[in-house]
């Protein structure tokens, strides 16, 4: 049993959702990557993950990134717009 109160712990399918991922293929490989961490209800053999977790997961950059984040980087070079 986790040391998580239950009523923090929602299913794959709402983490999903809140992430925006349409399907639950990259919330299983955030798992297998070790990024989220599962948890066990007692008497569910289903896997739970901590709605904290899920929530707290850092936002990614935009694509294109913006130049100050990566100056060096050339394929911002095929974003740009063409004078």
């Amino acid at each position: 049993m986790s040391s998580i109160p239950e009523d923090q712990l929602i299913g794959q399918k709402e983490a999903s959702k809140i992430l925006g991922f349409k399907t639950n293929q990259h919330l299983t490989k955030y798992i297998e990557e070790g990024i989220l961490k599962t948890y066990q209800k007692k008497g569910s053999q289903r896997k739970w993950l901590d709605v904290d977790e899920v929530q707290n997961l850092p936002t990614p950059l935009p694509v294109p990134p913006p130049d100050h984040y990566f100056p060096t980087l050339k394929a911002n070079e095929r974003w740009k717009k063409k004078d």
